[in-house]
């Protein structure tokens, strides 16, 4: 079975989140056959930072949506964005 890769932008809830410790909580619980590959914390605006990260997972029906909806589980996350999917 083929694979995805996304790479997302995760917006944490306010500036004074712990984005480290926050990779290492999603890293932790990850659904079954995803996978987190990079991470990138960078500066985004008005003092805050967002995280870059890469998952791979199943290509599958809703793999992309369950994803999304173990992110927004975390109350210290905001918004997600997409910025890059393609097939592995």
């Amino acid at each position: 079975m083929a694979r995805i890769a996304m790479v997302l932008r995760i917006m944490p809830a306010d500036q004074d989140v712990d984005l480290n410790n926050l990779v290492q909580r999603i890293r932790e619980d990850l659904p079954s056959g995803f996978e987190l590959k990079d991470v990138k914390i960078k500066p985004f605006a008005f003092g805050m930072s967002v995280i870059e990260a890469m998952f791979t997972l199943p290509e599958e029906e809703r793999a992309s949506a369950r994803l999304e909806e173990y992110l927004k589980g975390f109350e210290d996350i905001q918004e997600i964005n997409v910025l890059m999917s393609t097939r592995l």
